[in-house]
């Protein structure tokens, strides 16, 4: 996977870069710590590449944790001069899963391939976005005593996380059992997209309504004007770029365009506390809508699965420690509340359809953009709120991708689409 590694290494470059001693005393640290980072992102996804993937296939299940716990080894270790220098880089990344959700949200293929799927998507965010939302801004306000501001910022969080989902656990099971006959996992895989653009475009919302930072003018815009100039943003910088796309017909020069497209936009947005995954989106919508838009999503595609590991090295880098018993009862309320809202919205998407009733044992997966947005929250915004509700992200993401595989499975068992197991020899290719 040559352009994975690409990523990496611009991250990782871009990481020292930002790190570096402005002084310029600080080079030969920052060489150092460009060279230790990539060597231990590369040694940790050859190891989940030729090692763990297999696991996973054969028992079905999906790891995080170890990705984790790299990255607060690294937040401890003497090699890391400043947590502050990783905003350029998480926004990147950010921005970089903005822009892959915007593009597959092509205009004329959705309105020709939905189905159900944006029922079920529209009602099960809904239901979760709402009901999380609800249930944590009690739970903060009363459990907790943070104040009305701060317990709606982050219920608002909690719920635009929760609503997120993920193809993760439906990938796996096509790795391990092929082609899968059914209309099961075409339904979940798309309407886990609808999902993931409607969290992004939710949390692009909610980082208008609680703007942060000085603005040049007298007034500071309002929320309205916000996001409108969120959409607008990505809009304009869609088409803008486009026009150098339409000049790069290799794989390689689309992508270092993209490269320095996702830098620009990212930064525009973090430089003005916009939703970074929001404004790349809207400007994916856009590239997808051009001549070369497909030729510029195959680029994309190859980068997904480094791209979930740097994040995930991210959430231990950022992750700051908060009491334990609030952790835990944050974590455990917010993983519950979502599965009882998945269960509900599941459900009242299948009334009057020949859908399912247990739709929701396959829309347990939590993934990328779940964790994006507890990044950029947790980048953009303080407080012990702030920390308190990124640990339950944090913690959460991992557990549903844990559990999700193996929910999914059973509920194409009972469905008939997986009547039997595949004959696995000692290692799943």
């Amino acid at each position: 996977m040559p352009f994975g590694f690409i990523v990496m290494t611009v991250l990782t470059t871009s990481l020292a870069w930002a790190s570096d001693d402005p002084t310029g005393h600080g080079s030969n640290r920052s060489m150092i710590y460009m060279l230790t980072m990539l060597g231990l992102i590369s040694g940790a996804y050859l190891i989940t590449h030729f090692v763990l993937n297999r696991l996973q296939k054969r028992f079905l299940f999906i790891s995080g944790v170890e990705y984790v716990l790299l990255g607060l080894v690294l937040s401890q270790s003497s090699v890391l001069p400043d947590l502050a220098s990783l905003g350029a880089v998480i926004a990147f990344a950010a921005g970089w899963i903005g822009i892959i959700r915007g593009m597959e949200l092509e205009a004329g293929k959705i309105l020709k391939t939905t189905g159900y799927a944006l029922r079920l998507s529209l009602i099960t965010t809904l239901c979760t976005a709402g009901g999380v939302t609800a249930a944590a801004y009690l739970g903060l306000s009363e459990l907790f005593s943070f104040s009305s501001d701060e317990a709606w910022l982050g219920a608002a969080a909690l719920g635009c996380a929760a609503s997120a989902g993920s193809s993760s656990a439906i990938k796996l099971l096509v790795d391990r059992y092929g082609a899968i006959e059914g209309g099961l996992l075409p339904l979940l895989g798309r309407s886990a997209r609808f999902d993931d653009a409607l969290a992004i475009l939710s949390f692009g919302v909610l980082m208008c309504v609680f703007h942060t930072g000085e603005t040049l003018t007298q007034q500071p815009p309002t929320t309205s004007v916000w996001v409108l100039f969120t959409v607008l943003l990505g809009g304009s910088l869609g088409w803008l770029f486009a026009a150098f796309l339409a000049h790069d017909s290799s794989e390689n020069s689309r992508f270092l365009a993209l490269v320095g497209i996702t830098a620009f936009a990212s930064g525009a947005a973090f430089f003005l506390n916009l939703s970074i995954l929001t404004v790349n989106l809207v400007l994916g919508m856009v590239l997808i809508s051009t001549r070369h838009g497909r030729h510029v999503y195959d680029t994309l595609t190859g980068t997904t699965k480094p791209l979930s590991l740097i994040l995930l090295v991210f959430g231990g880098l950022l992750w700051q420690p908060v009491d334990l018993i609030d952790g835990v009862i944050l974590s455990i309320g917010f993983l519950a509340c979502r599965i009882l809202c998945r269960l509900i919205g599941g459900w009242v998407a299948s009334l009057g359809t020949p859908l399912r009733k247990d739709l929701y044992r396959g829309m347990f997966a939590q993934g990328h953009v779940a964790l994006a947005i507890g990044l950029t929250f947790q980048l953009v915004y303080d407080g012990p709120v702030v920390d308190l509700v990124f640990t339950a992200i944090l913690v959460t993401v991992m557990f549903n991708e844990f559990i999700a595989p193996r929910l999914l499975k059973g509920l194409l068992v009972d469905a008939g689409d997986v009547r039997q197991d595949v004959v696995i020899g000692r290692w799943v290719k």
